[in-house]
């Protein structure tokens, strides 16, 4: 070093301003040569910003005014930080602000062992980012890792300063990405504490951990005895052993019945499979009724030793992908009762299913695909929970069944096109009760596009259904029958498309297009004798069709204009950009624009650009003009018109006429050979069936009315029409009103079967703030004469939201109503009623808390 200052020429004044800076940087050289050898730096090095520092000799000690200081993924700020080489430590006071991962605490004091990744908060406000909670102690011990020891603290998603709600207790162990857990910790509302908790843990991460999760509460209540359960508690644990698997065991307590274990095991051994295994039986305390629950038998033949049948539910399912083209699924499902569904799992059209399985292995390719499967469904006789039989004659094994189909586009010149597809099954079927037997199937289609002129086109779809089957009856011996039959079909369409555009230079709209399609379809499915020549029936389930459709398509569309707000600069936008990140060198570039109005904010930006001779980046763009003045026209001006916009075009309205006519009633003695044809809108002899008339407006995005109805010629008058409403004050306020009647049941040419009846629908979501909500929504009975229920409310749900910043209350209740039987065979009517509380605490779900029996039976 000394060799160094005698390069200087000595006595002159620049020699020694050159020698106070040379010495100082050799000192501050030296210092930081010094931390980086030091134990401090032998595992990562440290990145100090301080204001000023000083090294206290006797100590050893670096002490930094208004510090930060940062290293791996932490971050350390402080009015006052000491280091201390030796002993590998920091200590930090006044404003002290510690930060690793997503983990934020604020406190008076800090003490931390940097080797062991250690230390001691005092008086501390810890945020836990990912779950937005606040956690205050006053001292908090840092363990390492993610785990932290609070004392005499609090748990809350509100402000800490003066919280709605928290959770405290004397000690709390927080695991930030695992689990928080404390003992004796009190729930405390404007700090009052309203309950206790001997034990409380919650997840603080949303990947799987094992534990206890958020207990279950509810409410069922029904008129009918067999279905009122009453309060059902459940209080489920869930452990997973790796992440491939998992279970979650579940013990619930039913009022009226008793209680209840699930356990649910789900596994994923490799990527594309996945599995579950499902258990749920309840062990019924008290006997049941046979008067009300043995359905077809006679109550009398039921024995006490039944009375308290098992009620149980397994399911299995297996999911696998066997290679990027195949894959295998296995399910199977079984029932103890054909009333557990509808008693436990609250489903109000129950399957009946005794037992259910499926396995198929399916294998894609470019144009088709095949399935090999075998498949079983057996169901219970009846919804009764004492009559356990099943209906022999309705199960029906699939062993094996083969599906495959083929598709292909073969030719296309210009707007004609043609192409083939190919389907069918080769299906073994068995029986516990009846026929059995082999059966196979193939439908070959073919599908031709074409261009009538300009104006018209049409396409033709021909296609050939081929059935085989081979059928014994298992209660005849020596029974058997072979026989098979071919079913043509066809369909045919030919369509044209008149329109017309109305350019409107003011108004609303920018332009308005008419569009009228007029379509002439035809639907054919060749009538054949679909049995054996014993006439079993077995696999005749195709309906001939003879059925011509005009249907007519008006459709308005419309392209609305906005117009676009005037843009400026004015004095107030530069003061504002004066004092923003792009400073006042920008400003005094952009004064020559000042208070000059342009007709829309994309003349304003070109002009900026043409001013600064560069091209804006999209962010830096969309900043400035966040500082611009809008719709203002300042005095002298040249705008004289407001510049518009075109917006996208969408279906003002629309009125489509449908009219079917059914050849096959032509003939008023006509008998079909196969199964009957569907539709009975019309008596025999009179083929043109009820018009269809579907009308529907919609000037906005915010009002919606649509409109159906179908006039019978025959009556003169409409039998059927429903209207509905849909109306949205504001994005916020939402309502919704629909009216149907039906004077008689009918079946449409295509087997769907409308019920008779006349209702009123209602429904209305209204947000009243952030924090308040209200919706409803039901379904009246207008015609309790030609109904079978004498409750005219058919089905109704409220719910009232209210979500305050860090906490929230749900309040739901959902009525129905239904029927069941009794062992007379006599119908009774039930209402089924659901009402539950629902409350979250800031981030974290309680459970839905059951309201008494407010409304009653």
């Amino acid at each position: 070093m000394k060799f160094l200052f005698k390069l200087l020429p000595s006595g002159s004044f620049e020699s020694k301003i050159s020698r106070f800076w040379f010495q100082t940087w050799v000192l501050l050289a030296s210092l930081l040569f010094s931390f980086w050898t030091s134990p401090l730096f032998s595992k990562a090095p440290l990145n100090i910003e301080t204001r000023s520092y000083v090294h206290d000799t006797e100590t050893g000690d670096f002490i930094y005014r208004d510090a930060l200081i940062s290293w791996d993924d932490m971050t350390l700020e402080g009015t006052e930080i000491r280091l201390d080489p030796e002993k590998n430590s920091a200590v930090a006071e006044g404003y002290v602000r510690f930060k690793r991962e997503k983990l934020l605490a604020v406190m008076d004091r800090l003490e931390l062992d940097l080797e062991k990744r250690t230390g001691v908060f005092y008086n501390a406000i810890i945020y836990d980012s990912d779950n937005k909670a606040y956690m205050t102690a006053e001292e908090v011990q840092w363990l390492g890792g993610n785990q932290l020891i609070l004392n005499q603290c609090s748990f809350t998603t509100c402000n800490p300063k003066n919280p709605i709600w928290e959770i405290s207790g004397n000690q709390f162990n927080y695991r930030y990405e695992n689990f928080g857990s404390s003992q004796h910790a009190f729930l405390k509302i404007k700090g009052i504490p309203v309950f206790y908790f001997p034990f409380l843990a919650w997840p603080t991460t949303s990947s799987r951990k094992p534990g206890f999760l958020a207990p279950e509460f509810g409410q069922d209540t029904s008129n009918a005895e067999k279905f009122d359960l009453g309060y059902r508690i459940g209080i489920p644990f869930f452990w997973d052993f790796d992440p491939e698997h998992d279970l979650t065991l579940k013990y619930e307590w039913v009022e009226k019945r008793g209680f209840g274990l699930h356990g649910e095991y789900q596994y994923a051994f490799e990527a594309g499979m996945f599995g579950q295994l499902q258990y749920q039986k309840y062990f019924e305390r008290e006997a049941r009724d046979p008067k009300n629950e043995s359905g077809s038998l006679s109550a009398d033949s039921i024995s006490e030793s039944e009375l308290n049948p098992e009620r149980f539910k397994l399911v299995y399912n297996h999911n696998q992908r066997l290679d990027e083209r195949s894959r295998m699924i296995v399910s199977n499902t079984n029932y103890s009762d054909g009333q557990y569904e509808k008693e436990y799992e609250r489903n109000k059209n129950p399957s009946l299913t005794a037992h259910k399985f499926s396995a198929s292995v399916n294998r894609q390719f470019e144009k088709g695909s095949t399935t090999l499967s075998v498949s079983k469904h057996e169901k219970f006789i009846e919804e009764a929970l004492l009559n356990p039989q099943t209906d022999e004659e309705t199960t029906v094994q699939q062993l094996p069944a083969l599906n495959y189909q083929y598709g292909e586009v073969f030719w296309k010149s210009g707007q004609q096109s043609a192409s083939v597809s190919v389907s069918g099954n080769l299906i073994r079927y068995y029986r516990e009760k009846g026929w059995n037997g082999i059966g196979a199937t193939s439908t070959q289609r073919l599908k031709y596009y074409f261009p009538l002129t300009d104006y018209a086109k049409g396409s033709l779809g021909l296609g050939r259904r081929f059935s085989r089957y081979q059928v014994r009856n298992t209660t005849q011996a020596g029974s058997e029958d072979e026989y098979g039959f071919e079913i043509n079909e066809a369909q045919a369409e030919l369509n044209t498309t008149i329109s017309r555009q109305f350019v409107r230079s003011s108004g609303i709209f920018t332009r308005l297009k008419h569009q009228i399609v007029p379509r002439l379809q035809y639907d054919f499915i060749e009538d054949v004798k679909q049995t054996s020549a014993s006439d079993i029936p077995f696999g005749g389930v195709v309906s001939t069709r003879k059925l011509a459709t005009l249907r007519i398509e008006n459709t308005l569309l419309a392209k609305r204009r906005y117009l676009v707000k005037p843009a400026a600069l004015t004095g107030r936008s530069l003061n504002r950009l004066k004092q923003s990140r792009f400073g006042p060198a920008l400003v005094q570039r952009l004064e020559a624009l000042k208070d000059r109005v342009y007709p829309s904010e994309k003349d304003l930006i070109e002009s900026i650009e043409e001013l600064l001779g560069r091209k804006l980046p999209s962010k830096e763009r969309d900043e400035l003009l966040t500082y611009a003045e809008r719709g203002v026209v300042l005095p002298g001006s040249r705008i004289t018109q407001r510049p518009s916009r075109e917006g996208p075009a969408w279906t003002l309205a629309s009125l489509n006429f449908i009219q079917h006519y059914d050849l096959l009633k032509q003939d008023p003695d006509f008998v079909s050979k196969g199964p009957s044809p569907k539709g009975n809108e019309t008596p025999p002899g009179k083929p043109l069936l009820p018009l269809r008339m579907e009308a529907k407006v919609q000037p906005g995005p915010q009002l919606s009315i649509s409109y159906f109805n179908r006039y019978d010629h025959l009556k003169r008058r409409i039998l059927e029409y429903s209207a509905n409403v849909q109306v949205g004050v504001s994005a916020y306020n939402k309502a919704m009103v629909s009216f149907r009647e039906n004077e008689e049941t009918y079946e449409d040419p295509y087997g769907t079967e409308i019920s008779a009846g006349k209702t009123f629908g209602f429904g209305q979501t209204v947000e009243f703030s952030d924090r308040l909500a209200l919706g409803y929504s039901g379904t009246v009975d207008l015609d309790p004469q030609s109904s079978e229920f004498q409750r005219r409310l058919s089905s109704a749900n409220v719910n009232l939201d209210y979500r305050p910043d860090c906490w929230g209350i749900r309040l739901n209740l959902n009525e129905s109503r239904d029927k069941t039987f009794t062992s007379s065979g006599n119908e009774e009517e039930y209402v089924e009623r659901s009402l539950l509380l629902t409350i979250k605490l800031g981030a974290a779900d309680l459970p839905d808390q059951p309201l008494h029996k407010i409304l009653g039976r």
